[in-house]
Parts: structure tokens; sequence; C-alpha cells
């Protein structure tokens, strides 16, 4: 515990002198948040409709889970694949192998340090949207959470499989973010998802961030949350998890 412990400080201290994991991270969420709160018009204008449950908000309340999305994809499939990354190209990971630290440390502090990254974010976006915008706080704080794990495990193993497969830092950034736009489309940063057509809604419940978010709006504003979107979680944390371990190189 005590060598988790030091990898851990030390691997915080390298995440806060990296001005990109920071961006990525911990200013992207909330920009998003102000940009189409203050630049996009009507985005406080509520939807109206035949909805009960969407009617009332406005497009910048459903910003609120997709910038919690927009966080987690940012730690889980940029910051994480290429710091691991770059720890196998610098041999890092090889020297720790053959230390009574042991390699497999440093991969425990990174998924610390990135769910410390993603809980300051999360929370800086939900205080942000309450303060600045007035948005309302989650509808069922309960689901809200499980939501979060659920799409924390399929994206950290996205990320995961990314870091196995890529042989360098840059390499892993480079997939990372083609996936993270990806993501973003699919989570709704250009049309949220209750206001996508129908046909790309479904598509998209079938990612593993838009299965998120999706669930995460019903969850926060009252929806109805089934058990689909946790399957397609699942299914994306087994698929990625399982092929990243057994490809992974330490060296």
């Amino acid at each position: 515990m005590r060598a988790l412990g030091a990898l851990t400080r030390t691997e915080a201290t390298l995440y806060l002198r990296n001005p990109v994991s920071i961006f990525m991270a911990l200013v992207l969420p909330s920009a998003i948040l102000l940009l189409q709160g203050f630049v996009i018009p009507n985005t406080r204008v509520p939807l109206g409709g035949t909805d009960p449950v969407y009617a009332a908000l406005r497009p910048i309340d459903l910003l609120v889970p997709l910038s919690i999305a927009v966080a987690l994809a940012s730690v889980a499939v940029t910051n994480y694949p290429s710091a691991i990354s770059g720890y196998r190209e610098t041999g890092v990971l090889r020297r720790l192998g053959v230390t009574p630290v042991g390699a497999h440390r440093i991969l425990f502090a990174q998924w610390i340090v990135s769910g410390a990254a993603l809980a300051v974010a999360v929370t800086v976006t939900v205080l942000l949207a309450r303060v600045v915008f007035d948005s309302r706080m989650p509808g069922s704080p309960g689901v809200v959470v499980l939501v979060v794990v659920f799409g924390v495990a399929a994206m950290m193993a996205v990320g995961s499989l990314i870091a196995a497969l890529a042989g360098t830092a840059q390499n892993a950034y480079g997939i990372g973010f083609l996936v993270f736009m990806g993501c973003m489309f699919t989570a709704g940063l250009w049309t949220p998802g209750p206001l996508m057509p129908e046909g790309v809604r479904q598509v998209a419940s079938f990612t593993p961030l838009g299965a998120m978010t999706q669930a995460l709006t019903a969850a926060w504003y009252g929806g109805t949350v089934t058990v689909a979107p946790f399957l397609v979680m699942l299914v994306w944390t087994v698929a990625c998890a399982v092929p990243a371990a057994k490809v992974f190189r330490w060296k």
C-alpha cells in the first residue's frame, strides 16, 4: 500500500503539471457548458412539446449530463491511454516490472488519479450549472451514481484497449482523440439525446457513452431508466477489458 500511495502521489503531481490533461479533463467540460449557455441562442429557453419529462427543460439543462460524459471521455480515452503508452515507450513499465513495486501498481495509480480527476470535473460542472444557469440537481441521485459507475467501467475499458494496442504515447493520444470525437457525437454534443432524430438516437444508445448519457439524462430529470443502457455498458466493458488484458504489453 505504501508503494501504491507513493506512485499515486507521483502520478497526481505529473497530471497537474500536464496542461493538456488539465484542459481536457477539468476545463473542457465546463467550457462547453459556458459557451453553450452564453453564446448559442435560445439555450435557456424551455424546449416545450408534449413530453412531460423534457417539456420544461432547457437545452442547457440537457448539457449538464453531457458535460459529465465529456469529462469521462477526456479522462478515459485521451489522458489515461497516452500516459500508459508513454510509460511503455520510455521503458518505465519494463523497469518497474523487475522491482518489488511491480509495474501493475502504476496502472492502479493511474486509475486512482483518473477517478479523482473525473470526480473533480463532475463536481465543478454540476456546481457551475447550478450557480450560473440554475439547473436542476439530480432527481434520482442513486441511479445517477450507478449510471456513472457503469459508464466509467465501460470507458476505462475502452481506454485500456487503446493503451494495450498503441505503441507510443503519440499514437495512443491520436487514437484516443479520434475515439473521443466519435463519443462526443454519440453522447449528443451537437444534438442532445432527446433532440436527436430517432434513428440516430437508437444507434447512439448502443455505444458506451451514448448509453451512459441517455441513461444519465433520464435519471437526472425524472425519466424512465431501463436496464438496456446498463447492459450495453456492461457488454462494452467486457468486450474491451478482456482483449486489453490479453494483448497488453509491459515493454
